[in-house]
């Protein structure tokens, strides 16, 4: 896949979720189970960056956490609906959000304490975005700070169910999943990347982080590759 191809992926996801912005927020909406077990990870005074935030679901779980935290999107749509959901965050000082669709957000080096990557860095389509974006992420990054990530196992038993209701793979690890709306029209159909674990854990070492924990999880338990609908990595910046 050459980089115009990969933008272009890039860039219809950003459409995707725009156009199916006020559906997908209202499905994304309660306390996150699968992420839960993370909180432990956040402790007051820490800068946490959510990259790929959505509608900033995520507040939710780090409210009561004493952070300051920086949401990061190319959707403007969601990001409507997560600076009017947490309105009063904002205004408090401690929750800020970040358009990125035409130009990234830098923030200085060696900022952030905890990154979160939660079921969005499987919409990048290559190698190279991913490593540019590891890459930068990295360097904004504290010496002992992590970097969680989560994406979705496509090899799951659940994937495979749902291969048969319109998840298809397009190319050797890439599928198509659909989105539709209530009537059960297909609104959108989204790009995503299956890793495996030694892809996923490769591109983290290369950048030079140390993986803590590289395994399968799925609402609410570490399992196997069969039964977790996640794959997530805890990586350490050393």
């Amino acid at each position: 896949m050459n980089n115009k191809q990969a933008q272009a992926i890039i860039h219809k996801t950003r459409d995707d979720y725009n156009r199916i912005a006020a559906h997908f927020s209202d499905t994304r909406y309660d306390n996150w189970t699968e992420i839960k077990w993370a909180m432990d990870y956040a402790k007051p005074g820490q800068n946490i960056l959510d990259w790929g935030c959505g509608n900033g679901r995520l507040i939710n779980l780090l409210r009561d956490k004493k952070i300051k935290y920086f949401g990061l999107d190319q959707s403007s749509k969601l990001l409507k609906h997560g600076k009017n959901r947490f309105s009063k965050e904002i205004k408090a000082g401690w929750v800020k959000f970040f358009l990125t669709d035409k130009r990234n957000k830098k923030f200085p080096v060696g900022f952030f304490d905890l990154v979160f990557m939660v079921a969005s860095f499987h919409h990048l389509p290559d190698a190279k975005t991913r490593l540019e974006l590891l890459k930068k992420v990295y360097s904004e990054m504290k010496i002992g700070g992590r970097l969680i990530v989560t994406v979705w196992n496509l090899g799951s038993d659940f994937a495979k169910q749902k291969e048969s209701k319109g998840w298809r793979e397009v190319r050797d690890s890439d599928f198509i999943i659909p989105w539709k709306n209530p009537q059960g029209k297909v609104e959108a159909e989204r790009y995503y990347h299956h890793f495996f674990k030694d892809e996923l854990g490769g591109l983290l070492i290369k950048i030079g982080f140390k993986i803590e924990r590289l395994d399968y999880f799925d609402r609410t338990t570490w399992t196997d590759q069969k039964s977790g609908r996640n794959l997530v990595a805890v990586a350490v910046k050393l």
